[in-house]
């Protein structure tokens, strides 16, 4: 069942967000790579630190263009295997060793992270079940709208939570 412009649209907007949200960290993460390299005392591990943070960020950027080519696509089995990928670029992030000072920063970039990947799941449920929907079973539209400023109220923390990350790596 195809979806109506408007719920495409949201969901479009919502994940255009997502991916500026990654680009946020990407950023960030070059920021700091230059600043750890300025800084004689921190030595190589907060430069490997940063380095491997940024592959990641540029890896995530990746995987969440694809997911949503996918969804321009309506492709939700492509949505689901750009979002594991997503997920596990996450999970990598999180299992990175930081050095001790950078240790506060990692770890709210991980939880920015991991709310913007909580919030693509959601969407994704909710793509897929309107996706599913059938006359028999029809989609019941009447709850949407709250779902829908549910899952953006997520983004929105997410996006949030990375500008206060980026805000403390610059202060830094």
């Amino acid at each position: 069942m195809p979806f109506s412009r408007e719920i495409k649209r949201t969901i479009a907007l919502v994940l255009t967000a997502a991916l500026a949200c990654c680009m946020i960290l990407g950023g960030c993460s070059q920021q700091m790579g230059a600043q750890s390299s300025e800084q004689e005392e921190s030595g190589p591990t907060s430069r490997s630190y940063m380095a491997d943070m940024n592959e990641a960020s540029d890896a995530l950027k990746e995987k969440m263009a694809s997911f949503s080519d996918a969804v321009a696509r309506e492709d939700l089995v492509s949505m689901r295997v750009q979002a594991d990928g997503i997920t596990s670029v996450i999970d990598q992030m999180s299992q990175m060793e930081a050095p001790d000072e950078l240790s506060d920063l990692k770890q709210k970039y991980v939880d920015a992270c991991t709310q913007l990947k909580d919030a693509l799941i959601a969407y994704i449920d909710l793509y897929a079940e309107i996706d599913s929907s059938t006359v028999r079973n029809p989609f019941d539209y009447d709850g949407y709208a709250d779902r829908i400023g549910a899952i953006q109220a997520q983004y929105d923390a997410a996006v949030q939570a990375l500008q206060d990350a980026d805000k403390s790596a610059t202060e830094m």
